[in-house]
């Protein structure tokens, strides 16, 4: 991890050394600090809990922006960061200073005292006391992994839960068939609250409705309480168009109408809908399907390029829906997988797409597959592909390539590392 402060990237780095593992899912070592933290998240109110696989990101964002244009003062935790680590953690409508940053992490780091706690555990930990310490109208936390022993699940009740689409990722933690993932994602629905749940399959459907059943929970789905058809969210009278959105795919018109659900069903999230064709506009959710300004490139202005955070089956199959639906001919991937990504599933559907090369890098800053063998894979499945040092050198071949079309289209894309990185780069 890094920090364009050094003495933050250093704490940061320190949390890393306190367990031996980075993900181990149990709430005891959270639940410890926060007791000597005096229990700062029983004094949150108004949470709105986010799971799921793929959009949760984006659903929190899109609330985020949602409640802060009807005057309302947010709290919102995300993760991971693109960019920098303060991306994670907003408070009151802005994103965390440095100095705010530093002096609560030295402080939680001190009342931990060297206990053993996960790095995400910890950033909870001081992210619920700068939340207890500066309470806003809402506060919104994105579960990192799963959801039942997830650090954000600490809180024992929350206004609505929302789960995005379900689909197989982190199989090594939450097991590998979406029933088994389900399960853990439903772990955040709180007794008598409101579950807002996306289009899911039918096992995570049966999981979802007898969860709540169970909670006395207030549950709406997907095709069955709402629906998206043609970009108009429909739900009892209401109609809503949501072709004014900024964020790129039909994906997020589903993922804007869960919360736009929220909003409509929960009584302390009504909004103004005549304010939503002012709002959708500026909604900013970087990496995701976003198209690179030329002036950013420098040496490559001469290329169409896009950068997205897709590092799952699920992820690569939004986006590959999107480059048939745009018709994209003629366009390049560069691509870098995490080890544990399922990567003969994901190049079955890049597949689908046709590039023109697929580039597979050597990953240098995190852990990815070995190119050779994701390349042997694309081989087998007759996608054409190079292995690369870095996306520079990618470029560069693509640059040269002498094909008669005017400009060329590169997506980056397989991890939220690579895409984060290319970015700090260039901006």
């Amino acid at each position: 991890i890094t920090h364009k402060n050094k003495k933050i990237e250093d704490i940061l780095k320190s949390f890393f050394l306190l367990h031996p593992n980075n993900i181990d899912l149990s709430l005891e070592r959270i639940k410890k600090l926060l007791k000597k933290l005096n229990n700062p998240h029983k004094k949150i109110k108004n949470i709105i809990h986010i799971a799921g696989t793929n959009g949760k990101g984006s659903i929190a964002t899109m609330l985020y922006y949602l409640q802060k244009n009807q005057g309302k003062t947010v709290n919102i935790y995300r993760s991971p960061h693109l960019v920098s680590f303060n991306e994670r953690i907003h408070i009151r409508n802005k994103q965390v200073s440095n100095q705010y940053l530093l002096d609560i992490l030295e402080y939680v780091k001190e009342i931990n005292d060297k206990q053993p706690i996960t790095f995400f555990e910890i950033i909870t930990a001081a992210t619920f006391f700068m939340f207890y310490k500066n309470l806003a109208d809402l506060t919104i936390l994105e579960v990192g992994l799963g959801g039942r022993f997830d650090a954000t699940n600490i809180i024992d009740k929350n206004l609505v839960s929302i789960i995005s689409t379900i689909g197989i990722d982190h199989r090594e933690f939450l097991g590998s068939t979406i029933k088994a993932i389900t399960n853990e994602k439903v772990g955040i629905i709180k007794n008598k609250s409101f579950v807002i749940s996306s289009k899911q399959t039918i096992s995570a459907k049966k999981i979802i409705q007898k969860k709540s059943q169970e909670m006395e929970a207030k549950l709406y789905q997907y095709n069955e309480n709402w629906k998206v058809r043609n970009n108009i969210f429909y739900n009892d009278d209401l109609k809503i168009n949501l072709e004014k959105i900024s964020l790129i795919g039909k994906h997020q018109y589903l993922n804007v109408s869960c919360a736009l659900m929220a909003c409509i069903k929960v009584k302390k999230l009504n909004i103004d809908y005549q304010s939503l064709d002012k709002i959708f506009p500026k909604i900013y959710w970087s990496g995701r399907l976003e198209k690179i300004s030329p002036n950013l490139l420098h040496d490559y202005n001469n290329l169409e390029c896009w950068v997205d955070v897709a590092h799952n089956k699920l992820g690569f199959t939004v986006l590959v829906e999107w480059i048939m639906r745009t018709k994209m001919k003629d366009f390049y991937i560069i691509i870098a997988l995490g080890i544990r990504k399922d990567h003969v599933n994901i190049l079955k559907v890049i597949k689908k797409a046709n590039p023109k090369t697929l580039f597979i890098l050597k990953g240098k800053n995190f852990n990815s597959h070995n190119p050779k063998k994701i390349k042997g894979i694309a081989d087998q499945m007759k996608i054409h592909s190079n292995i690369s040092e870095d996306i520079y050198d990618a470029l560069g071949t693509i640059k040269k390539d002498k094909s008669n079309f005017s400009k060329k289209k590169v997506i980056i894309t397989g991890s939220i590392g690579l895409v984060g990185s290319f970015l700090a780069q260039i901006k």
